[in-house]
């Protein structure tokens, strides 16, 4: 689990307020003896510099009618990632930190999920030929109205969509409108805080694939999502993988529904290790999470012992409650806890969710004493029994 990226006025204030341990502390009876569950959140940087170009009110980013000419290349740079406006310098990629789980395989596309199911691996995300995409991988190549900055693309100013693209690199918006993403592949790189970074405004992305491969990150103590930041989202059948986290939101009012989010990195030895989340939110209202794929789990076990947090982690993002919030019909998996909502949820509906095994762990859910849940039902373990309401 990381801090959600925030602008550079907040940063100081609001880091030391997640700054802190999270943790649960068995009894001495329990034969895992006293065990945290989580410890601090990751830093992030503030806003990449230069100012962001300004778009009209509403663009398209018009389909390619060919396929493009240029062919993958792989990042060898190790040059640090642009200067930000945090009043601290930038923090250089990380020599000493390395993954312990192997890149995300290819999984054979299959037919896209029913309604009100949560996805199979391969039946999400962009399941079309990539070659037919339109590449995006520089300045040459970068949309009319944006500027790719040094292996980001960058986007301001008011509703923008970008459909059946290639972008070899992040996409950071910071707009007041929406960013629309549709059937598309987005491989984040060093050079962006998160694969798709939204400052602002709102993020709408469908049937698109989202990870990142670069074996170089863009700080020492990197944790963000591969969805990130202060914009509301809507996410829906997207395939995410590669990051530390999988979606961390911090506003509320987001939709995250029929996902499939797997195979994150997992780095580092404690305690300077990634706490893996497949969706972490800042509380906020009306979040609601629904019949997505969430498995974090690795080796067979739900933790390792270090590094996964929760398939679902709803935290205490500031002051006030956190209402309106749906958990509903998912498939979770991995975790100390495979889901864990904070103390100011107020009238959660928790409901139709199978859990994976809790092998390593501690269970499949805890609730901190405050919270309440309007309706708790059908939330099955890996074998399909009944689990009672966290009280």
């Amino acid at each position: 689990m990381s801090a959600r990226h925030h602008t550079s006025a907040e940063l100081g204030k609001r880091h030391g307020r997640h700054r802190r341990v999270r943790g649960i502390a068995l009894t001495a009876g329990l034969a895992l003896g006293a065990l945290v569950l989580a410890s601090g959140c990751k830093p992030v940087a503030g806003k990449p510099a230069p100012p962001i170009p300004t778009l009209p009110t509403s663009s398209t980013i018009p389909a390619p009618t060919s396929a493009p000419t240029s062919t993958e290349t792989t990042e060898t740079t190790t040059s640090a990632p642009p200067s930000t406006t945090a009043s601290s310098a930038s923090p250089t990629a990380s020599s000493t930190i390395k993954p312990t789980s192997a890149k995300p395989t290819a999984t054979q596309p299959g037919p896209p999920p029913g309604n009100g199911t949560a996805p199979a691996p391969g039946t999400v995300g962009f399941r079309g030929d990539r070659a037919k995409l339109k590449v995006v991988d520089g300045p040459g190549s970068a949309p009319p109205g944006t500027t790719w900055n040094s292996g980001a693309l960058r986007f301001g100013g008011g509703n923008v969509t970008l459909e059946n693209v290639y972008v070899k690199g992040g996409i950071e918006y910071n707009g007041k409108g929406t960013l629309t993403i549709k059937n598309s592949v987005i491989e984040g790189n060093h050079f962006s805080w998160s694969p798709l970074l939204g400052n602002s405004g709102h993020i709408n992305v469908s049937d698109t694939t989202i990870t990142y491969k670069d074996s170089q990150w863009p700080g020492d103590k990197w944790g963000n999502g591969a969805i990130h930041g202060d914009a509301t989202v809507t996410v829906q059948r997207c395939d995410i993988s590669g990051t530390p986290d999988g979606i961390q939101n911090g506003p509320g009012n987001s939709t995250i529904e029929q996902n499939y989010i797997h195979d994150l990195l997992r780095a580092g030895t404690y305690p300077t290790n990634t706490h893996n989340d497949g969706i972490q939110s800042y509380g906020g209202p009306n979040t609601v999470i629904r019949y997505n794929r969430i498995d974090i789990s690795a080796d067979g076990k739900a933790y390792d012992g270090t590094h996964q947090n929760a398939a679902v982690f709803i935290m205490e993002g500031g002051p006030g409650e956190t209402t309106g919030l749906q958990i509903v019909g998912n498939y979770l998996a991995g975790g100390g806890y495979i889901m864990r909502v904070s103390a100011t949820v107020r009238g959660a509906i928790i409901t139709d969710n199978k859990f994976g095994t809790t092998a390593g762990g501690w269970g499949e859910a805890f609730v901190d004493k405050g919270a309440t849940i309007a309706a708790w039902s059908n939330n099955v373990s890996s074998s399909n029994k009944q689990i009672n309401k966290p009280s």
